[in-house]
């Protein structure tokens, strides 16, 4: 099945980067770092699960009396940034000076500001300021705001007061 989230990370992580390779690694890796609380594959660890926050949790036995760990959390097996909703993430204009900055990363990385052509995702991931692994948070849109796009659906009910304007958005396609 193929589903799509949206990433959010504080612009002012990336604030000092003033080259464009090292920026497209940095967002990777902080999307990765992010996606990794929610693995849902099998490879993490009962430490990295308590290190995000999460307990840890196992099976019932099998037939051969065998018990596997789990993540509760976990929403994939595997994902790729953008993927089949490249499209929908492009934005149709760039109207703030951040979005010209960052126009070549937008382009690379599915990435951009809040817009009205984006439709809801499956979940809205953020990383919070100040962040450490706990501080990462999934919010659940709801079928209520399924006609709103993603953008009036943040400004309705998640940012309320602003405080994800200054995010950058990423696209993510996961897989389960």
């Amino acid at each position: 099945m193929h589903y799509h989230v949206k990433v959010g990370l504080p612009a002012s992580s990336f604030k000092e980067t003033t080259d464009w390779d090292e920026l497209r690694e940095r967002i990777r890796a902080e999307v990765d770092m992010v996606m990794y609380k929610y693995n849902d594959s099998g490879d993490m660890s009962e430490e990295e699960m308590r290190e995000f926050g999460i307990m840890p949790h196992y099976t019932e036995e099998d037939d051969d009396g065998d018990r596997h760990l789990y993540n509760p959390e976990g929403i994939y097996d595997w994902y790729e940034i953008g993927g089949r909703w490249t499209k929908d993430m492009m934005p149709h204009e760039y109207d703030s000076d951040f979005s010209k900055k960052f126009r070549e990363l937008y382009v690379s990385l599915h990435t951009n500001k809040l817009h009205n052509g984006c439709s809801l995702p499956m979940h809205v991931i953020t990383l919070e300021e100040p962040h450490d692994m706990q501080s990462i948070r999934r919010h659940e849109p709801h079928d209520d705001y399924e006609k709103m796009s993603f953008r009036e659906y943040m400004i309705a009910v998640i940012n309320k007061t602003g405080q994800y304007d200054d995010y950058i958005w990423t696209t993510v396609d996961i897989h389960n």
